[in-house]
């Protein structure tokens, strides 16, 4: 592996400082927060449930045992329905509050049980058995039951309940296109017995495939503390200043944006946590390896970059992990309506250097992309990608190319050096390109309505092979705007497949035809880094990107 002498420098000198005004590991252990307001603006719990059992069981005392786990971006709220930004920091903020159904594996490979202990298609795949795990509990002690399931679910598809990102649920029968329950019948979910929980889908769909898609936003609430509240009003309830839930931690303090105190929940059914007290506290972005260097943080949400990843190995009391396959996708992304001719589409992808761009952005660390499927995994086709400026000037001679003509590319700030490159391999093809920098936000805006042509996007692939279905779906307002059917039938005839050979087939002519019509430029996977401090025990830092962690796993050594 390579080494970045500066990085390193930099770093071992931050720690040095770091180190200079910071005493212990894992954080302040104070005393937990008095009750009602803190000065600093955050609510504070009366008690937590079960607190005074809280980190006791499991053979040991870790009470006393503090974890500080950091995040660059703040989560929303506590309430698992009351954000409509789906980002990843609320939802592994949140599921440590709140059970789902299954735990997802890292990188989605496969799912295993959390509020379910096991699951079944039945009805040729319109339905899923959930048998419920019968030890599971609210943090109150209450049983956690399959009605609790069906309340949140009639809930979160209740029209007159704000819930942002309702339309995940849309698979269910009883819904329309927004997830809302139609009123034509009731939302498909029923408790067939006190743990026997059925769902009923509007299409077949193997249980795997919809746990894996869906089961990381469904989140239970408890029926017996939030049933009597109208429905308008459950929003705005006391109950989330001290939420419970049933899921591995407790609920104890918040400084809005800033800070979360939880207590370990002694009674989790997946085993209690083994530890006192977690601590997610928002950090500066680049002050993620060395605040755990220095002590400061146990472990935090996100990859490093890859030179700070590889410095960080020389760092004593750190533990750098690569991820076990490249799922980093890194694509360019392009308006299908302002570049509808398939062929100059093609031609971007032959002239963009991806091996290039993955020695200078990754340090070699990835491997360049035909299309969203991760390269060498069960369902990859095997298209092999090279570069090609010659047959990208071939394609845009049979398009027609105007060479006068320009590309809009935005992008965000950190992909500055990215799009010089991009824009110097378009140029040696006959491509002009003007790179405008703008706010994320703004760049996928600007994708949508048409004013830009190209942006660059980041995201995590998985292992199933629809991760990014929304991509090419011209039923939603992409940023590719496809208008072609061909890319959602074969979707949905994926989707359906229940015998996995006929899927991968279909998986098969699903990457030919991406490949061929080349919707968007899938530019590399690469391979992501965990960071955390040597003393922390059970965590994966690549599991956070399903939204869910271990934390009843997690453990320290003193």
């Amino acid at each position: 592996m390579k080494r970045n002498a500066r990085r390193i420098l930099t770093l071992i000198l931050a720690m040095a400082m770091a180190l200079g005004m910071l005493a212990g590991c894992g954080g302040d252990d104070s005393s937990t927060p008095s009750n009602g307001n803190d000065a600093q603006g955050g609510t504070t719990a009366p008690s937590t449930p079960a607190a005074p059992d809280s980190g006791s069981s499991g053979g040991g005392d870790y009470s006393g045992v503090v974890i500080t786990y950091g995040m660059t971006t703040a989560w929303d709220t506590v309430n698992p329905y009351g954000s409509s930004s789906g980002s990843l920091y609320q939802n592994v903020t949140v599921d440590t509050l709140y059970d789902r159904l299954a735990f997802i594996e890292e990188a989605g490979t496969g799912v295993s049980p959390r509020g379910a202990k096991s699951w079944e298609s039945a009805d040729g795949g319109l339905s899923i058995l959930f048998h419920l795990d019968e030890n599971a509990k609210w943090h109150d002690g209450e049983p956690v039951t399959a009605a609790d399931w069906v309340w949140t679910a009639q809930l979160i598809t209740n029209p007159a309940f704000p819930f942002g990102l309702r339309s995940e649920f849309n698979t269910w029968a009883g819904t329309g296109d927004d997830g809302a329950e139609t009123g034509e019948k009731s939302v498909g979910l029923e408790a067939v017995d006190e743990y026997t929980l059925k769902m009923t889908l509007k299409s077949a769909m193997p249980a795997e495939d919809w746990l894996i898609l869906h089961n990381k936003y469904f989140y239970v609430l408890p029926q017996h503390l939030l049933g009597d509240i109208p429905v308008e009003d459950l929003m705005a309830a006391d109950f989330w200043k001290n939420p419970v839930g049933s899921g591995p931690c407790t609920f104890i303090s918040e400084i809005s944006g800033s800070e979360l105190q939880l207590g370990a929940f002694a009674d989790y059914h997946m085993g209690a946590p083994k530890f006192g007290k977690l601590v997610i506290k928002v950090i500066a972005n680049t002050n993620t390896v060395t605040s755990v260097a220095a002590g400061e943080m146990d472990a935090f949400f996100g990859s490093p970059t890859v030179d700070d990843a590889l410095a960080a190995e020389s760092l004593s009391g750190v533990d750098v992990t690569k991820s076990s396959a490249p799922t980093g996708l890194v694509s360019l992304i392009i308006n299908n309506q302002n570049v509808s001719d398939k062929r100059i589409r093609q031609a971007i992808a032959f002239a963009v250097d991806k091996e290039l761009l993955i020695e200078q952005s990754l340090q070699g660390m990835g491997v360049a992309s035909s299309t969203c499927i991760i390269p060498g995994s069960e369902y990859d086709a095997g298209i092999q990608w090279q570069r090609d400026v010659d047959k990208a000037k071939e394609l845009l001679a049979e398009a027609g190319w105007d060479p006068n003509a320009t590309l809009t590319m935005a992008i965000g700030s950190s992909r500055e050096s990215m799009a010089a490159v991009i824009q110097q391999n378009l140029a040696e093809a006959g491509i002009k390109v003007d790179i405008q920098t703008v706010e994320v936000a703004t760049m996928f805006s600007g994708l949508q309505d048409g004013t830009y042509d190209l942006g660059i996007s980041g995201s995590t692939a998985m292992g199933y092979p629809l991760w990014m279905s929304g991509y090419y779906d011209y039923r939603n307002a992409t940023y590719c705007q496809i208008s072609d059917h061909a890319y959602a039938d074969l979707q949905e005839a994926i989707a359906a497949e229940m015998d996995e050979a006929k899927r991968k087939d279909l998986v098969k002519e699903y990457q030919d035809l991406l490949w061929d019509q080349m919707p968007l430029v899938p530019v590399y996977h690469g391979y992501s880094f965990s960071v955390k401090a040597s003393r922390l025990q059970g965590y994966n830092g690549f599991e956070s990107a399903q939204n869910n962690q271990r934390v009843w796993e997690w453990s320290v050594t003193q």
